[in-house]
């Protein structure tokens, strides 16, 4: 009797965090960008079947505004990392996507806190 090469290679835990970030993870940080820096976008992109990823970008992906930054699960926990003037940094591993997100908001606040001088050009 003949069993399938792929028999038993997907193992499925029920209790495991899922392995790759979905939709509703892009949803969750598309919410974060919306409130705390609506000129950024996220993608969701899924280089293969057990790899996916988020990049947070700047407006245009312009490394004069912002790094970009990527999010991705791993062995357990989600990485989140940056990218900016052609050098990738590893910013930390954690435990959960929230604690992730956590991060990546604290570093995307004073890039996008600029004062923006009034349009009458009023000091006052």
């Amino acid at each position: 009797m003949s069993q399938s090469a792929y028999a038993g290679s997907f193992p499925v835990s029920r209790g495991d965090p899922p392995a790759l970030l979905t939709r509703d993870d892009l949803d969750v940080v598309h919410g974060l960008l919306a409130e705390f820096a609506p000129g950024w976008s996220a993608d969701l992109h899924q280089a293969s079947p057990d790899e996916s990823t988020i990049v947070v970008t700047p407006e245009g992906a312009n490394d004069l505004i912002g790094p970009a930054f990527v999010l991705c699960r791993s062995r357990g926990s989600v990485q989140l990392d940056q990218f900016r003037w052609d050098e990738y940094r590893k910013l930390g591993g954690f435990r959960s996507f929230d604690d992730a997100l956590a991060v990546l908001r604290a570093r995307l606040v004073p890039l996008v806190s600029h004062s923006v001088p009034d349009s009458d050009g009023d000091d006052c």
